[in-house]
């Protein structure tokens, strides 16, 4: 194994994962022609070139040692790694598309995957999933829709992540308030939020984030952007204005955190839900902060989906990120053969410990439980709720989508400091995201 130089490490990795064992059995022993068609010779030797990103040197131990243990189970094919940090990864990736020498296996980030089939850079893999040189059999749908495009699969999730709301199954106690299950309403969390500022004196929650108000338009039947990205994807401004009356009904009750407070937010340990201060945390957290919280508060928390997904709407898998095969590769089932392996071989997840994302193949689920801490199996137990009741992830923000969420930021704050009306405020937001929409390229 040869690994290629590191750039200067930026990009912290906090998502992650893998599932099963080769050719769908846990642990299994390798074939003896490894996917190769020769039966009575040895195979052939083949290098294959594997580019990533890296923000830790900890991401490339990791990676590094998946690739030991595929070059073990497999001895005539070696594995080239190379890997670079943040925004560089990218811009070599598209210096080597220009060049046609880009890696046989690419890491992709979802927000790219798109971009990178429109270029022609990704080869399909299903006839891959089909023979089961990729083995997903019994995996649900909705752990497989983020890597297909228009029908076709170009990238296999390495792990499941997903939206969650904390809470402290203590303070509800206290508060006589039962823990959220996946029926669980709007109309209950408000009520929630009101016994536990009048039974325990706390707040109950935070504002919404711009991540709600994504998920309650999925739960109406919407979607934040248009299909082509240049506008918005709702027309009826009133699921905007309800979204946001709710919130002012809960403020002036003071039943959440004031808004200036959680503009002092500067990381995953600041805030009221870490800090104690309220009974649950729906503060954009994303279920593999679990240890984080866990360790920050120094007890077991409950995790639960955001009020109104019992119906399967709403919430939805993330994807830590894909592996893909270079459309160019001269070796596309060897390449494939190692996607299998990072993504279902038994003693690769154990190396990788849930490192990027938690394992998804029920298969690897299970056997993956014996080895997971506690925070792991609870993490582990909620996405198996979440999958039961998710529907299709949307599809990546648009260029504009990081600007798009500033201007719903400062909106939101305006309407909640009521310097302005929920109606004016969703005039304003529509006005000005459609503006960054159309502008974009």
């Amino acid at each position: 194994m040869k690994v290629i130089g590191l750039l200067a490490i930026s990009l912290t990795m906090t998502l992650a994962g893998c599932s099963q064992g080769s050719n769908g059995n846990p642990g299994s022993s390798p074939s003896t022609n490894n996917g190769s068609n020769q039966t009575d010779k040895a195979p052939k030797d083949v290098t294959l070139r594997m580019s990533y990103w890296a923000g830790s040197q900890l991401t490339v131990d990791k990676n590094n040692a998946v690739i030991e243990l595929f070059e073990k189970a497999y001895p005539h094919i070696k594995i080239e790694a190379e890997y670079y940090a943040g925004d560089a990864y990218n811009d070599k990736i598209n210096v080597q598309a220009a060049s046609n020498s880009l890696p046989d296996i690419i890491r992709v980030d979802y927000a790219q995957i798109k971009n990178y089939v429109n270029k022609g850079l990704l080869t399909p893999l299903d006839d891959f999933i089909s023979d089961q040189t990729i083995n997903m059999e019994g995996v649900a749908e909705v752990n497989m829709k983020g890597g297909m495009i228009d029908g076709v699969t170009y990238g296999i999730n390495i792990g499941n992540n997903a939206l969650v709301m904390f809470y402290d199954p203590d303070k509800l106690a206290e508060a006589g308030v039962t823990p959220p299950g996946p029926d669980y309403t709007w109309e209950q969390y408000e009520a929630d939020l009101r016994a536990v500022k009048d039974k325990l004196g706390l707040y109950g929650d935070t504002h919404l984030a711009r991540e709600h108000f994504e998920v309650w338009l999925r739960q109406h039947g919407q979607k934040l952007y248009a299909a082509d990205q240049k506008t918005l994807g709702y027309e009826d401004d009133q699921l905007f204005v309800e979204f946001m009356e709710q919130q002012l009904r809960w403020q002036k009750e003071e039943m959440i955190s004031p808004i200036s407070v959680e503009l002092e937010i500067r990381g995953l340990e600041d805030g009221p839900f870490p800090k104690g201060e309220s009974a649950f945390g729906g503060y954009s957290y994303w279920s593999n902060h679990a240890d984080i919280m866990e360790t920050q508060l120094g007890k077991e928390l409950g995790m639960a989906m955001y009020p109104g997904s019992g119906d399967g709407k709403g919430m939805y898998m993330k994807p830590s990120f894909f592996h893909g095969v270079w459309s160019g590769s001269k070796h596309p089932k060897e390449a494939a053969m190692f996607i299998e392996f990072f993504t279902n071989n038994i003693d690769a997840a154990k190396s990788l410990n849930a490192y990027f994302g938690m394992p998804y193949h029920p298969n690897l689920v299970q056997e993956m439980q014996a080895t997971f801490s506690e925070t792991q199996k609870r993490v582990s137990a909620y996405l198996q709720v979440v999958e039961q009741h998710s529907s299709e992830i949307d599809p990546p923000a648009p260029v504009a989508g990081s600007e798009v969420g500033k201007i719903f930021t400062n909106v939101a704050s305006e309407i909640f400091y009521e310097r302005i009306t929920p109606a004016e405020g969703a005039a304003k937001f529509r006005t000005e995201a459609n503006a960054a929409l159309a502008k974009a390229k």
